[in-house]
């Protein structure tokens, strides 16, 4: 049995920065051909009580996200509001949108908070380093 670290490729989409409350925020785009999954974390400090975190999934037929169409999207709210809050989004990817996925997303706590996102996916494709590779 594999360890989860090995079963799944992890991708750093957004490093972790100050996010002004009521602005959008969109990572890099991953490649989730050949993924089951892709699902994305979502670290944000603690928003202040019942202020919320509103997360939209976009798919694109491109890497840079060119005409990026939203497949879903949801709110989480922070009842507490002392916390930091992980938002789990998850995507299987589908024929009818495109093969690059990202997360667009926008808080309304009274002021900037750090976010950082991460993406992990059971079979996410990374090239060959020199370019080169060979699947058998």
């Amino acid at each position: 049995m594999k360890r989860i670290s090995e079963a799944l490729a992890f991708q750093n989409v957004l490093a972790p920065q100050s996010v002004d409350a009521s602005t959008d925020k969109t990572t890099a785009y991953v490649d989730a051909s050949g993924a089951e999954e892709v699902v994305f974390l979502l670290s944000v400090a603690a928003l202040g009580a019942d202020k919320s975190l509103t997360v939209t999934l976009l798919a694109s037929e491109d890497s840079s996200g060119s005409e990026a169409q939203e497949v879903g999207s949801a709110k989480f709210t922070d009842s507490v509001g002392t916390e930091p809050q992980v938002a789990v989004v998850t995507y299987r990817p589908s024929a009818l949108h495109g093969r690059y996925v990202a997360v667009k997303f926008q808080h309304d706590g009274a002021a900037a908070v750090v976010c950082g996102v991460l993406a992990a996916a059971d079979e996410l494709y990374l090239p060959a380093a020199n370019g080169w590779s060979l699947v058998v």
